[in-house]
């Protein structure tokens, strides 16, 4: 049975200092010790939140980088998981295409988003690639690196009930990949959004991160603070979701 979390004094003590720094924020930036240009009080966020949030400016851009995000996130996990299982099931396959991987996952991506822009535009197509190569590498080397570690008794027993390879991949092989799988998916799904989000910064004509550009270039630092921790709070829920996900999908190989 699992123990009830408890309210500790370290809790009250995380708290106490959070509201402390807000408090002192909210103080700096009102006594003016802290020019407005620099730092910007909880009160303004707050307010300049629901500014925008009513104008209905960030909603538009919000949907646009998570189009994006979406996209790319998905197209990234196929091809990446689909790749790891082919390794898995042809390990000459993986053999050919290993060091082809490791030359691309090598490529600093900010390098070649110039060149993204260049051959697909600043718009839908360069954004969603962008968020592929910087994810599809965590997921496939997770992936293979899961497959690998399925215990050779398992292998013996789908071998022992003659089962093919396609079976002994899709039956053994991947259940036993999917904690690593998900381990990949989670730090894919917290770069995803960090990868559009500057992709916008550099070249694009709206989405979050077009939007705090165009915050910080009319200096406008209430809008930018809100913004880094919408991103932010989007990140974190993104993860939980894959490991509320995993969850589901694990948790009856893990009480077995």
């Amino acid at each position: 049975m699992v123990a009830s979390k408890k309210f500790t004094v370290i809790h009250v003590l995380q708290i106490a200092s959070v509201l402390a720094l807000l408090g002192y924020m909210e103080f700096a930036v009102d006594t003016g010790r802290i020019s407005k240009v620099f730092l910007a009080s909880p009160v303004s966020i707050v307010k300049e939140a629901i500014k925008i949030s009513r104008s209905g400016l960030l909603l538009s851009h919000f949907w646009v980088t998570m189009g994006e995000v979406l996209t790319g996130y998905l197209i990234a996990a196929v091809i990446g998981i689909g790749i790891g299982l082919l390794w898995a099931l042809f390990p000459k396959f993986e053999a050919f295409l290993n060091v082809f991987c490791a030359a691309i996952m090598a490529v600093p991506k900010v390098a070649i988003l110039p060149l993204l822009i260049l051959w697909f535009g600043i718009g839908f197509k360069s954004k969603v690639i962008l968020i592929v190569l910087f994810s599809v590498f965590q997921i496939l080397y997770n992936t293979i690196t899961g497959a690998k570690q399925c215990k050779t008794e398992y292998l013996k027993v789908a071998q022992v009930f003659k089962a093919s390879k396609l079976q002994t991949v899709l039956t053994v092989v991947l259940p036993a990949s999917l904690p690593s799988m998900f381990n990949g998916l989670r730090i894919s799904a917290a770069t995803a959004l960090t990868a559009v989000v500057f992709s916008e910064m550099q070249a694009a004509k709206a989405g979050l991160g077009f939007l705090l550009l165009e915050s910080q270039q009319l200096l406008n630092t209430a809008r930018m603070f809100f913004l880094i921790i919408l991103v932010t709070v989007i990140s974190v829920l993104f993860v939980k979701l894959i490991t509320i996900l995993e969850y589901i999908l694990c948790h009856k190989w893990t009480r077995v």
